[in-house]
């Protein structure tokens, strides 16, 4: 059997379609965030059309999507197959009359509804958004290896200075509030995971070759200066230089200590739960940035050349955001939905890759599996053990120096995966435990120096 559980193949995320208890759009009618009926099933938008009598679907003039969409790609659409739905964008798939097949992306947040405190700030979001993803398509789409869809056109959510300024309006019918892009649709859909382990096998050997170009692309300069700060909140405050260098990497993992375990009063967590910095976690902030220069290998190894490489990562690496043909011997054929791309250090970078289960690395650089579900049997535990162990020799082959970079970095991936994995638990023990392990580490390298001398 193959799994194909959504056929819109640029917006849906691995969550799925999303449950609704409303009858037409989002009942809370003063959300930005827009979402769709419960008994509507993706299906039959094209034909509701002709008839007007039916409740919308969407709280927004579908026909004038239809007609920016035809103003830029030349043809008149005449059928939607298909809609499907993402944590952030709505993704429809259009036929056109030239036979052409496109996806057309568009946010579910309209930064023209409603208004409220803080639109600025969300408004220059969304834009940064767009205009980044645009940006990856257009950088990566020479690089065959990568296997990014062809971006046909796209724009960035406009702001209505003339709009309303209240929320006890009408939605905006019109959609220059939302991004949109529009994609020349790649064959085959999302999350095609087989029953016959030699498929599974030939689409994770064509991921870890993906993966393995993205790791060794380099990115050009001006790339890395205009988006590297403004993809990581935390780089703001770096004080060197951005360069592939060590004192840069040091840096950048102190930032990101910083960020997520502010000083002495200030907030940690989510803001809106008031959760301040404790004694346990503070002292884990300073055990941590202590440790840094400890654990992150000199630049001067001739055997780890690319410990330092600033790198473009995915964010999202994993066959829900991939096209795969349905076919005898199935292919990749295009990666996509970038909105978690960002920039790090090689000795940073994440391998993982997500199928039916996660695929990744343990501290030890030895492929495991997580994400797994309740009651897993023991023979359904092999196949996705087996799974990793495929997956990640393939990328060791493919890209050796990824996993010398791995494992020469196993301390600073610890304290990067803890701090990019927390999800607002509590900040006490979670940190407290980092802390723990930071204070043995730098308890052992001391020592280690002392016999040294």
């Amino acid at each position: 059997m193959i799994m194909a559980w959504n056929d819109i193949d640029a917006s849906l995320s691995s969550e799925g379609p999303e449950s609704s208890t409303h009858s037409s759009w989002s009942s809370d009618s003063s959300s930005a965030w827009d979402d769709w009926p419960a008994d509507f099933d993706g299906t039959g938008l094209f034909e509701s059309l002709d008839r007007p009598d039916e409740p919308a679907i969407f709280r927004f003039d579908v026909r004038r999507i239809l007609d920016e969409v035809e103003e830029h790609v030349g043809s008149s659409v005449v059928d939607i197959p298909k809609v499907g739905k993402g944590s952030n964008y709505f993704g429809m798939h259009m036929r056109l009359a030239n036979t052409q097949d496109i996806l057309v992306r568009m946010a579910r947040c309209d930064v023209n509804w409603p208004r409220r405190a803080g639109i600025s700030e969300l408004v220059e979001q969304e834009v940064f958004e767009a205009e980044f993803e645009a940006k990856i398509y257009e950088l990566l789409r020479p690089h065959r290896k990568i296997l990014t869809p062809s971006l046909l056109y796209w724009r960035a959510p406009s702001y209505r200075l003339d709009a309303p300024q209240t929320i006890d309006r009408s939605p905006p019918q019109d959609t220059l509030g939302r991004a949109f892009f529009v994609f020349e649709k790649a064959e085959g859909v999302n999350n095609v995971w087989p029953d016959d382990a030699g498929k599974r096998f030939s689409i994770l050997e064509q991921c870890a070759r993906i993966r393995a170009a993205l790791f060794s692309f380099t990115l050009p300069p001006d790339f890395v200066a205009s988006w590297l700060m403004r993809r990581s909140p935390a780089a703001k405050s770096i004080p060197v230089d951005i360069a592939p260098t060590r004192d840069f990497a040091i840096s950048f993992l102190a930032a990101k200590i910083d960020e997520v375990i502010p000083d002495e009063g200030g907030f940690i967590g989510f803001e809106e739960d008031h959760n301040v910095v404790g004694p346990v976690a503070l002292k884990a902030k300073n055990s941590l940035l202590q440790l840094l220069p400890w654990i992150l290998p000199p630049e001067a190894d001739p055997d780890l050349p690319s410990l330092y490489r600033l790198v473009l990562e995915h964010g999202d690496f994993g066959i829900h955001n991939m096209t795969i043909t349905d076919a005898e011997a199935p292919s990749v054929t295009s990666l996509y939905d970038w909105e978690t791309g960002h920039i790090v250090p090689a000795i940073l970078s994440d391998p993982q890759i997500s199928v039916y289960v996660d695929l990744e690395l343990d501290p030890e650089g030895e492929p495991m599996i997580s994400r797994v579900w309740e009651g897993i049997s023991e023979e359904d535990w092999g196949d996705c053990m087996r799974c990793a162990e495929h997956y990640f020799q393939v990328l060791s082959e493919e890209a050796p120096e990824y996993m010398a970079a791995i494992k020469a970095g196993r301390d600073a991936r610890r304290i990067w995966f803890a701090l990019t994995d927390w999800r607002g638990d509590d900040a006490e023990q979670y940190f407290g435990t980092l802390g723990s392990w930071a204070e043995e580490r730098l308890s052992h390298f001391v020592a280690q120096k002392s016999e040294i001398q």
